[in-house]
């Protein structure tokens, strides 16, 4: 009976710890990973944007262009002060750092990354991943069509 309550008590311990971060977040209700492409002129680019459909909810996207292995994040409607973001996905973690413009709708521009990174790859494989900008923390996991939409993303930007 002893080892039978200690099993109990150890099980709720475990339960009561916080989730891995490491763990896919879920899904949030009519947010997903979205790809446009401009292919008009000589370099083609392509945003790929966690955004709720038809609206300018969009707390996060990434910019490249086709091939150049360089990818930019970007949140608009930050706070002026914002100089710098973290992302990560799986056992990935990155630190960018970046400048906001305060022009009307104050816009955060992160410096490069690799679209080969390991944190990108890991974005690219798990579909989800977790930004932490001016003290919160949100999780955006993909849809299977937003997976499909990070992959077609990972694979233009790397060439």
């Amino acid at each position: 009976m002893w080892k039978y309550s200690v099993m109990l008590v150890a099980g709720a311990f475990v339960l009561s710890l916080p989730a891995n971060a490491a763990e896919a977040p879920a899904v949030n209700d009519g947010y997903d990973w979205a790809m446009r492409v401009n292919d008009e002129g000589p370099v083609h680019n392509a945003i790929l944007a966690y955004e709720v459909d038809g609206t300018d909810d969009q707390p996060l996207n990434f910019r490249c262009e086709e091939g150049g292995d360089r990818v930019f994040a970007g949140i608009s409607g930050v706070g002026a002060d914002l100089t710098a973001i973290e992302l990560a996905s799986g056992d990935q973690r990155v630190r960018l750092t970046g400048a906001t413009d305060a022009d009307e709708l104050p816009t955060f521009s992160a410096q490069e990354m690799p679209a080969t990174s390991p944190l990108f790859k890991a974005f690219a494989t798990n579909g989800w991943l977790r930004m932490t900008a001016e003290g919160r923390t949100t999780g955006m996991a993909a849809t299977a069509a937003g997976k499909k939409a990070i992959a077609r993303f990972a694979a233009f930007c790397a060439g």
